[in-house]
């Protein structure tokens, strides 16, 4: 498995977000004169924001990938997929996120890998304020800083997992004698 590109990841998430915000905005003070123009804007507005989402579930996706095994809860189609059901993903963000947090947490001890921890409490306390309205606005500064450790944590598991082999795997067979012809 590739390294999860911090840059790109959390670039497109926080690019895609702004340039959706500054487009709504524009849109809505075209709207004061040209009412049509504005609205359009604001309707074009959605494609960087969809574009950022689909990117946050891909990411998420990969996260939940560097960590599987015995201590994974979910799988990564269903980290995802799940998030799409109406009002059970108000319980399912708490097994993805904060869930992602401590499965890490568990596979590093586990393999004894030497990494950073994953905040568990930022994973909780971000579940907690996505699902509470009016306090959700400060949800994605929280989600910039967890994809932000995620990304560290996973690298770190695939830094590990590309020098040392599994848990459980038979040793690699030996290479066959050079043959002179």
């Amino acid at each position: 498995m590739q390294p999860i590109s911090k840059g790109f990841y959390l670039g497109s998430i926080i690019g895609g977000i702004a340039v959706g915000v500054l487009l709504v905005g524009i849109g809505l003070a075209v709207a004061q004169a040209e009412e049509e123009a504005g609205g359009a804007l604001v309707a074009i507005s959605y494609l960087p924001m969809i574009y950022s989402m689909v990117i946050m579930y891909v990411l998420i996706y990969k996260i939940w990938a560097a960590i599987q095994g015995p201590t994974a809860r979910t799988t990564p189609g269903k980290a995802v997929g799940f998030m799409f059901i109406p009002f059970f993903n108000f319980y399912w963000i708490f097994q993805v996120i904060w869930g992602w947090t401590k499965d890490y947490n568990a596979l590093i001890v586990q393999r004894g890998i030497s990494g950073p921890r994953a905040p568990e409490g930022l994973g909780l306390a971000t579940c907690i304020i996505a699902i509470i309205p009016c306090v959700s606005v400060i949800t994605p500064i929280l989600m910039l800083i967890f994809y932000n450790a995620a990304i560290d944590g996973a690298n770190v598991v695939i830094a590990a997992g590309a020098q040392a082999p599994a848990v459980g795997a038979p040793p690699p067979l030996p290479e066959p004698p050079a043959q002179n012809i």
